[in-house]
């Protein structure tokens, strides 16, 4: 039975391994994502950890996916270089990050789960939507956002970090009709 929990300390190498995976995965693609630097790390999921912030999709004891869910206004998403969000920008949204399924895990719509999991989270906490994004090549992460009935809306490109200046797709699903 999977579980959508937070994730605490215990997690830390379960996570660290997932992101690893998704790294090699990402660049064995092709995908020119989380190849930059050192994002995503161990100590910034600690950090989620920390935050409160950071999830995990879990199978009895086995972490199987790892995801981060922010509600703060992203800063890169005010500036969409074409199409539009779904939602105002002054609605409360939910954004996904630093999601990823781990190497054994893969295809086994865990996750269609995790999604699903973060948008009733986001309806929990009177999101009007659920954000996400991905590299443009990233044909895995934009199949499964669709299928899980995402709307692609734009694209903009990342304003910090190791991957500022890079072209990203922008994700919106509405869960509620709350946004203003």
């Amino acid at each position: 039975m999977l579980v959508f929990r937070k994730s605490t300390m215990n997690d830390i190498d379960a996570i660290v391994q997932i992101a690893n995976d998704g790294k090699e995965l990402l660049k064995n693609s092709g995908v020119n994502q989380w190849q930059k630097g050192t994002y995503p790390d161990r100590q910034l999921f600690i950090q989620d950890i920390e935050d409160g912030i950071g999830y995990v999709v879990s199978e009895e004891d086995e972490v199987v996916a790892i995801c981060t869910v922010t509600f703060t206004d992203e800063a890169s998403y005010r500036q969409l270089s074409s199409g539009s969000w779904k939602t105002s920008d002054d609605a409360v949204y939910a954004t996904i990050h630093r999601a990823a399924v781990g190497r054994e895990h893969r295809g086994k719509n865990i996750t269609k789960f995790l999604f699903s999991s973060v948008a009733k989270l986001a309806a929990e906490e009177g999101a009007a939507s659920v954000r996400a994004d991905t590299h443009p090549n990233n044909a895995a992460m934009n199949r499964a956002m669709q299928k899980a009935g995402f709307e692609k809306c734009g694209e903009f490109y990342i304003l910090e970090g190791d991957e500022a200046g890079d072209l990203r797709y922008g994700y919106e699903q509405v869960i509620s009709e709350k946004s203003p």
